[in-house]
């Protein structure tokens, strides 16, 4: 396994993947942000657990380098017993690839990646803002909340 370039920002640590422990099932969805992390998702967890209902697909397969995940969050996946299934939005070259995983990527024209981010972030509260500029440890500048207008936050 190759040594990745560390990547962080006011939301990404790949350092959180230092010192994972794969295993020859585990599965890790590589997305851009808003590019369809959530759909494919929940496609792998009907996969894993052959189509039942009511699975907690956010508890099972978190966003393991979001800069606020902790240690707790790193324990529960360690004792999954089923096949883990991992979100990241890494860049390739800051991501652990192992021989070991399955990695699924998802492209998404750009576009359609900005539109949806808009959406997102503009439904983000003055408080969800602070809790993630505000955060111990925050590595560069703030996330800033964008143009009110998506033709200028396209452009921006």
């Amino acid at each position: 396994m190759r040594k990745p370039q560390v990547f962080q920002n006011f939301i990404m640590d790949s350092t959180h993947w230092d010192g994972f422990k794969f295993r020859d099932d585990d599965i890790i969805i590589a997305t851009y942000a808003k590019s369809g992390t959530t759909w494919m998702q929940q496609i792998v967890a009907q996969l894993v657990f052959d189509g039942a209902e009511g699975i907690d697909v956010a508890g099972l397969s978190p966003w393991y380098d979001f800069r606020l995940q902790g240690s707790e969050t790193f324990a529960k996946v360690e004792a999954q017993t089923n096949r883990r299934f991992l979100k990241t939005h890494l860049p390739a070259v800051s991501l652990p690839i192992s021989p070991k995983a399955k990695y699924i990527y998802i492209g998404r024209d750009g576009r359609d990646t900005a539109w949806s981010f808009f959406n997102h972030q503009s439904n983000f509260t003055d408080e969800r803002l602070s809790g993630i500029n505000d955060a111990p440890n925050r590595v560069g500048p703030p996330m800033e909340r964008g143009a009110d207008n998506v033709h200028q936050f396209y452009r921006d």
